[in-house]
């Protein structure tokens, strides 16, 4: 068992989750426009997609999709328009952003949204089959075992990382005004990274 691999990828995972990408452009926006339960629990959906992509590595089916690039294109095209869809439902919402009877539906459909955000992206799955096996670190357990490790590792950290972007995100809008024009526009900025993150899926 070589530890200090497993604490390489511990601290290489940290920097990658922290690096400034569409992910956590969108849990800001969350906590900005809809409060830091909201942000939390869409963290919490981004992160549970995890598992399923380390699923996705231990069984082979990542390297299939790597492959096949028709396949590759087609779950891209999925996801993506999902991400058009949320954009558009978001912008039909606007006016409700502060209705806080929505607030409990709110934080339960930010979980839905950010696990099937995760889910639908192929390029996580993609990543996850080029990082894992550079950090195996067991000479004694198989592949799928330390792919399984890795993957719980990473899902700890990005955890972390995103709950905590939530929270410092939440008590920095406490010092915007809700009445002041960025609060009431900001709406437009959830919009774009959902639009954003449709077209990084095909870069």
């Amino acid at each position: 068992m070589h530890y200090d691999i497993i604490l390489t990828f511990i601290l290489s995972s940290l920097v990658l989750t922290i690096s400034p990408g569409p992910d956590i452009l969108f849990v800001i926006s969350q906590s900005f426009n809809h409060g830091k339960k909201r942000a939390v629990m869409t963290s919490l959906g981004l992160t549970t997609g995890l598992f399923f992509h380390t699923f996705l590595v231990i069984i082979g089916f990542s390297l299939f999709i790597k492959e096949n690039q028709n396949l590759f294109f087609f779950m891209k095209c999925i996801g993506a328009s999902y991400l058009v869809y949320l954009a558009f439902i978001t912008f039909l919402n606007r006016k409700n952003k502060y209705n806080s009877q929505l607030s409990l539906k709110n934080n339960s459909s930010g979980f839905n949204r950010g696990f099937l955000m995760n889910l639908l992206n192929p390029k996580v799955s993609i990543f996850f089959i080029v990082l894992f096996p550079s950090f195996l670190f067991s000479d004694q357990l198989s592949n799928q075992i330390q792919f399984a490790v890795l993957g719980i590792l990473f899902w700890i950290q990005a955890t972390f990382v995103f709950v905590a972007v939530s929270l410092f995100a939440s008590r920095f809008k406490t010092v915007i005004d809700n009445d002041s024009l960025f609060a009431k526009n900001s709406f437009w900025l959830e919009i774009f990274i959902y639009l954003f993150i449709s077209v990084w899926m095909f870069m």
